[in-house]
């Protein structure tokens, strides 16, 4: 036996003989894949993760783990199950699965110890069988064909800590399904109807430090897919597709929609604004690409300020935004008009102002957080749709008619009716503005419901997500031989691209180290 492994020993030695050092490195490159799930509760995750599992398993040759994170709350879960009084079972459930996550995260001071622990089990997976010293020879480490997907990511330090480990063998699947069909599909779990809104709420977004942030993940996902009951009938070749794209296995080109959103995330580079940088472009319907615009300060003589200005007024070299300065302003006018009133002298208010500092600053915190926290009007910024639709009118006439709009951020509600006067009949964003009162200000133009026609639908964008554009549809392998398009062998294909098998253990080996500082693991 010991003859057998140094003659094998000394093969590999003289293999690597004849290798360049690239070459050496390149054959390090794992074929392991990460691909994470986020979604809002309600949408048809389970169609999206069934149709990854088969793909990956029948065409690609993988091996699939579904890792379920929530299992993980289970296992070191804090307290036990107790049904809430006046609430249904099946809310109960769900409310105790999001509060002991909270709890769990909050305890070990850590937001992302679920995905710790999975990483945990990967990490022991790869190097069963092998002894603590050929463990941390990494040379002793090789690459499986096997696909980890992770569900479900529910807030930013999940992701950010999977895409500092996996890197370019990790992947972002962000789903989403309409309103009313998640709301249906959560009334089939015997949610009451009250509940619904409430369940929704709490798993989107939560205004706390260990909380789920759904809403703030989902946006920053690889690839975006809307999913709903009239569309899943496609969604294996859908789902396909993306894959070709991370192997390379067939030549894809991006849609008139993947184009059109990078534009608008390309676009959104030129702003300066210190409150968000959004990006918006403007095709045709025939699919021509008409304007692009961010958002920034408008200049005498027409459009933006920009770098080579020398006159350069932006909120940048003022210090301060403009917005928010005017808040303040608005704030201090109201608590000036509390003082002056008569007849809040004697509740809070004495002849010289408030009784003391403490309630002042209280009353000032609380008109911060209430709806003039929401006002945008103070903004000197032309809004980025707004930038693309004067651009767009002054060069293309009536081409914008009947055309789409593709914002990197939803519409807000001054946007909103600037869209519609201008003929656009589809707007397409990734990242929720809460601010937004479109649909309260416009109902009767403006809707979220896929399936109307007689309004200028705002629908979430669905394709390739600008932030691997360039990767994705940027050619690495050869697609002809002897002028024929080279065949591919989809059962030992590799990603396009890939990190080295023998980095992964001594980074995976980092999650192992944080769960033993917080105490959830034993040297």
């Amino acid at each position: 036996m010991e003859a057998v492994e140094l003659n094998s020993s000394k093969k590999s030695i003289q293999e690597k003989k004849g290798q360049t050092t690239r070459e050496k490195v390149r054959n390090t490159l794992t074929e392991e894949l990460f691909f994470g799930i986020c979604a809002p509760i309600g949408s048809l995750k389970p169609t999206v993760i069934n149709s990854l599992e088969k793909i990956m398993k029948e065409k690609f040759n993988y091996e699939v783990e579904i890792i379920k994170l929530s299992g993980k709350i289970e296992d070191f879960k804090l307290n036990e199950y107790k049904q809430i009084p006046t609430k249904t079972p099946a809310f109960s459930k769900l409310v105790y699965k999001i509060e002991e996550g909270n709890e769990i995260r909050k305890k070990y001071n850590n937001n992302s110890i679920l995905v710790e622990l999975a990483i945990k089990d990967i990490l022991y997976s790869r190097t069963q069988g092998l002894g603590e010293e050929e463990a941390l020879n990494h040379e002793n480490i090789k690459s499986r064909r096997k696909c980890y997907i992770f569900d479900s990511i529910k807030n930013k330090e999940e992701l950010l800590l999977l895409r500092r480990i996996y890197t370019k063998n990790f992947y972002l699947f962000s789903i989403f399904s309409p309103v009313n069909e998640r709301e249906n599909n959560l009334s089939k779990k015997d949610l009451a109807p009250s509940e619904i809104a409430e369940i929704v709420g709490k798993d989107e977004f939560e205004n706390n430090d260990f909380g789920q942030n759904v809403r703030g993940t989902f946006t920053d996902g690889d690839f975006i897919l809307r999913v709903s009951k009239n569309n899943k009938i496609n969604i294996d070749t859908r789902i396909e597709r993306f894959l070709h794209l991370i192997f390379e296995s067939d030549i894809i080109t991006p849609t008139n929609e993947e184009k059109a959103m990078y534009s608008a995330k390309s676009a959104a580079g030129n702003s300066a604004c210190l409150s968000r940088q959004v990006g918006a472009s403007i095709i045709s319907e025939s699919g021509e690409l008409i304007s692009n615009g961010w958002n920034d300060v408008p200049k005498f003589g027409g459009n933006l300020y920009n770098e080579s200005d020398t006159n350069d007024d932006r909120c940048k070299n003022n210090g301060y935004c403009s917005n928010d300065s005017h808040k303040d302003k608005l704030v201090e006018s109201l608590l000036e008009s509390l003082k002056n009133d008569n007849s809040t002298k004697g509740v809070f208010l004495d002849n010289e102002g408030f009784h003391d500092i403490t309630l002042y600053d209280n009353v000032k915190k609380n008109l911060k957080k209430s709806n003039i926290k929401n006002l945008i009007e103070f903004s000197r910024s032309v809004h980025a749709e707004m930038h693309a639709i004067i651009s767009g009118s002054q060069l293309s006439g009536s081409k914008m008619i009947n055309g789409k709009l593709f914002c990197t951020t939803y519409p807000c509600h001054n946007c909103a009716r600037h869209i519609i006067v201008a003929g656009i009949k589809e707007v397409y964003y990734i990242e929720p503005y809460i601010k937004s009162l479109c649909l309260t200000l416009h109902s009767d133009a403006i809707t979220e419901d896929e399936n109307c026609l007689d309004k200028v639908r705002i629908l979430v964008f669905d394709g390739v997500a600008p932030r691997n554009y360039l990767t994705f549809f940027t050619k690495f392998a050869s697609r002809k031989e002897n002028g024929k398009i080279v065949k591919v062998d989809f059962k030992t294909i590799k990603p396009k691209t890939a990190k080295s098998i023998q980095s992964l253990p001594t980074l995976e080996q980092q999650a192992i180290h944080s769960l033993k500082e917080c105490g959830l693991l034993q040297d």
